[in-house]
């Protein structure tokens, strides 16, 4: 189990993230872009389930503790102070924080540990921001005011998507405090990705993600079951699993329940999904969860294949209606059952989207081009203007 280097060294950029997974594969490209500009890169971890890889990237590593879904201020407190005790220890010169708790506690850290120069990235605004409950919302506006604060200590506000800028910015503090410039997601790279004909004997479609409710695991496995008993030939594949420290999770026994019934294959949680993309005939993610832009639908569309997602924030973005996808709204079983079925009756839609789709992440979506929009913000990485120079 990885703990808390000894030794702090100094690094020209700090990450500071919400898990190693994430790090490698959605701030890998923008990392490698910053070492090749010279600069030396670390990054403050709460796990280590991705380390080797994060060591990989030639990242140096020190853990700190994040708890998700703690609300207890005692604790926070404390998670603060060692948050602004290990960056005044390695005094980088810019830190870069993503995800919600990262951003609130840890770009107000930095700035009281002496760095001038914070960058927040919102990768979505997640669940607060798609329920309306009472407490929710009593948590959604002590997390706006947050928002506001560290999007006013900081440089820059990353969005993924103009829907999560649109929202914050209803907050006069955070509109009268905060620089925010809208990116096209975390990208993917087309050579990591590689397209291929994708097969339709038989068709499959396939959902990748978190078993949450507002991804939209529940609506696919309903769909599949409207589908299944007319056309027994195509095959529905829904890989990842429960997330149970998630308040929205989907629970294990439901999930045992869809397994029994047996209309939609689970393989379970993968490392590398490239297989499944392969596999595949059209991705489908019914998701309404507040994405950034979703990495999977890249993922996809990268590899070939055409996508049937929500019209929702950050998966319209991906969507040119009828050309390379099919948009449906917020959880409903009939209109995604219905899109589904059109690529069961022309199977043609399959190669002609799934193309369309390639080229719209050649176009817009791969991580040079995402990593260009961030790095034109950031003075550390543009030292000498070579980067401008390169427009």
């Amino acid at each position: 189990m990885m703990t808390i280097n000894s030794d702090f060294e100094y690094k020209d950029v700090l990450f500071i993230a919400a898990n190693t997974r994430s790090l490698v594969a959605n701030r890998g490209a923008l990392i490698r872009a910053l070492q090749q500009r010279g600069l030396s890169v670390g990054a403050l971890v709460p796990d280590d389930d991705f380390l080797q890889e994060v060591l990989a990237l030639g990242v140096t590593t020190w853990r700190y503790h994040l708890d998700r879904h703690s609300m207890g201020v005692g604790g926070e407190i404390t998670r603060f102070l060692e948050l602004r005790r290990i960056i005044r220890a390695i005094a980088p010169q810019a830190v870069f924080a993503y995800s919600v708790k990262p951003i609130i506690f840890g770009v107000p850290a930095a700035r009281l540990a002496g760095v001038s120069e914070t960058y927040c990235l919102a990768t979505g605004l997640g669940y607060l921001y798609g329920r309306h409950d009472w407490r929710t919302r009593l948590i959604r506006a002590v997390v706006n005011r947050c928002y506001a604060v560290s999007g006013g200590l900081s440089r820059t506000f990353f969005f993924q998507n103009p829907d999560d800028r649109d929202e914050l910015q209803q907050s006069f503090l955070f509109r009268r405090m905060t620089r925010s410039v809208v990116v096209n997601g975390s990208g993917v790279d087309p050579g990591e990705y590689p397209f291929s004909e994708p097969s339709t004997a038989p068709i499959r479609f396939l959902f990748m993600g978190r078993f949450l409710e507002e991804k939209g695991i529940r609506e696919f496995v309903s769909a599949a079951r409207r589908l299944a008993s007319e056309n027994p030939e195509v095959e529905f594949i829904a890989l990842g699993d429960v997330d149970e420290t998630s308040v929205n999770a989907i629970r294990p026994e439901e999930v045992a329940t869809w397994r029994k019934e047996g209309c939609v294959s689970f393989p379970g949680k993968v490392r590398d999904v490239r297989r499944y993309l392969r596999d595949a005939s059209v991705m489908v993610l019914p998701s309404y969860y507040r994405e950034g832009i979703p990495r999977s639908l890249l993922e996809a569309m990268s590899t070939g294949r055409p996508i049937i997602t929500c019209d929702s924030p950050g998966c319209r973005e991906t969507v040119e209606e009828g050309v390379n996808g099919r948009l449906v709204p917020p959880g409903d079983v009939q209109a995604l059952a219905d899109r589904m079925q059109a690529f069961i009756h022309d199977p043609s839609l399959v190669g002609r989207m799934g193309r369309a789709g390639r080229a719209l992440v050649e176009a817009r979506f791969t991580t040079d081009f995402v990593n260009r929009q961030m790095l034109d913000e950031m003075p550390i990485a543009n030292v000498g203007g070579t980067l401008k120079g390169m427009a």
